[in-house]
């Protein structure tokens, strides 16, 4: 048995690198090192497998996300029929470098500027150039007096939050995360409004803040008392956050006078789901009602799961006419054009998405799915948005959508199908603090 297990991993490495003989240099390189190093996967000794794992963990690039893909597309998959010896390493080594590659993209940005007078177009564009992150003017969207505005600054290496509050409190502006685009809007804060600094809590790409606290006495049933505090959490739009959760036994709150201030919430858990467009979202934490000798929250300590997608991968499927069974993959993510067919006056683009991910988030929260970009695009650059689309399937890792598009041609071959979605979902914990919240 061993010694067919031992041929049945030779075969499957063979097959997938037979095509890399044409390539040259450290590509090749690379190839010939995983093939070997994931036979060595199946060896007797387990030191040896372990060794193997280990190696094949170091080789992954540390780099771009684009040669992390790469790595992985060269690394067998596990599937059945091979010895479950090697379907568990190779598992766990796909899962781990995913993982590695989306906790260097979840970091927060960091930026370094010095600005003397710069105009604000500019200084967004520098601060795209260095974060990823697009920041658009919205002042005359918002009827606001868009005259030029200057910025001196001097920054170095610190996280996008913090630095763009200091730019917004040197600027006198704030952010409008409801634009329902890609870019972060900004525009003039209302007058008499704190300076963003104050107050904020900063934990990797996110900023948590809270904006409102409410008391609440009912005079005829006193057991309905109770305070709420409304807390904003905002993340680098350059992020696409699928779903937040706030467990309630994660929460320490303490009054200025040490005492400690329970949440009245029932539900062990509070689920936030993330709408499409925006770059913010709101929380509500009910609290029992202080006594009156408390004047402010010393401390809200607390510990959110935030489901987040690594990045955002495109792909390109041409050919139309012919696309029956033709899948790409890329991140963990798989998408297959099961056929394009035409329906009357509209064309209908078949699809599946599969999430290869223990944190698809397709089970409770399919939002995010919905809400993925998908056009056609011509020869000559033009853009076709669909005009619907409708859910064909949908397991615990996997959906099925059929798009419509109304075409002004029938010639499927000058037509690109382009797909964008998140890839290498994970779930990460935010941490946050905020002191000395007054209390009404």
């Amino acid at each position: 048995m061993r010694f067919f297990r031992r041929l049945f991993v030779l075969g499957f490495c063979f097959l997938p690198f037979s095509c890399l003989q044409a390539e040259t240099g450290d590509e090749n390189a690379t190839a010939q090192k995983i093939d070997r190093l994931v036979r060595q996967l199946n060896d007797d000794h387990a030191a040896r497998r372990d060794e193997a794992e280990q190696s094949l963990l170091k080789l992954a690039p540390t780099g771009s996300a684009e040669q992390c893909d790469d790595f992985l597309e060269l690394l067998p998959s596990p599937i059945e029929g091979m010895p479950a010896e090697v379907r568990l390493r190779l598992a766990r080594l796909r899962k781990q470098i995913e993982t590695e590659q989306s906790s260097r993209v979840l970091a927060a940005s960091r930026l370094t500027l010095s600005a003397q007078g710069m105009e604000l177009g500019e200084l967004f564009e520098k601060i795209h150039a260095q974060t990823g992150n697009r920041l658009t003017d919205h002042r005359e969207q918002f009827g606001q007096d868009a005259t030029p505005r200057p910025v001196t600054i001097d920054l170095t290496d610190e996280p996008f939050w913090p630095a763009l509050d200091k730019i917004l409190d040197a600027t006198n502006m704030t952010v409008y995360p409801f634009s329902e685009e890609e870019t972060l809007a900004i525009i003039d804060r209302e007058q008499g409004a704190l300076p963003r600094a104050e107050g904020a809590s900063y934990a990797g790409p996110f900023r948590i803040q809270a904006v409102n606290v409410v008391a609440r006495r009912d005079l005829r049933s006193p057991a309905q008392q109770g305070t709420r505090v409304e807390f904003e959490i905002a993340w680098e739009p350059r992020l696409r956050p699928i779903a937040l959760s706030q467990p309630i036994e994660s929460l320490e709150i303490t009054a200025d006078d040490g005492t400690r201030i329970a949440p009245t919430n029932t539900q062990t858990v509070l689920n936030v789901e993330v709408q499409s467009g925006s770059h913010a979202t709101e929380l509500t934490i009910p609290l029992v009602l202080p006594p009156r000798s408390v004047s402010k929250l010393a401390s809200f300590h607390g510990t959110m799961s935030a489901l987040v997608p690594g990045r955002l991968v495109e792909f390109k499927f041409h050919n139309l006419d012919k696309p029956k069974g033709t899948t790409q993959s890329r991140g963990g993510v798989t998408v297959e054009l099961r056929g394009v067919r035409k329906n009357q006056e509209l064309w209908e683009v078949h699809m599946r998405l599969k999430v290869e991910s223990a944190e698809t988030g397709l089970e409770s929260h399919r939002g995010w799915v919905f809400s993925n970009r998908t056009y056609l695009l011509n020869k000559q650059g033009e853009l076709i948005d669909h005009a619907g689309f409708e859910t064909t399937m949908q397991s615990k890792s996997e959906v099925g959508l059929a798009y419509f598009f109304d075409l002004p041609d029938g010639d499927l071959s000058q037509y690109t199908w382009v797909y964008r979605t998140p890839a290498a979902i994970v779930r990460m914990p935010v941490e946050y603090t905020l002191k000395d919240i007054p209390l009404p």
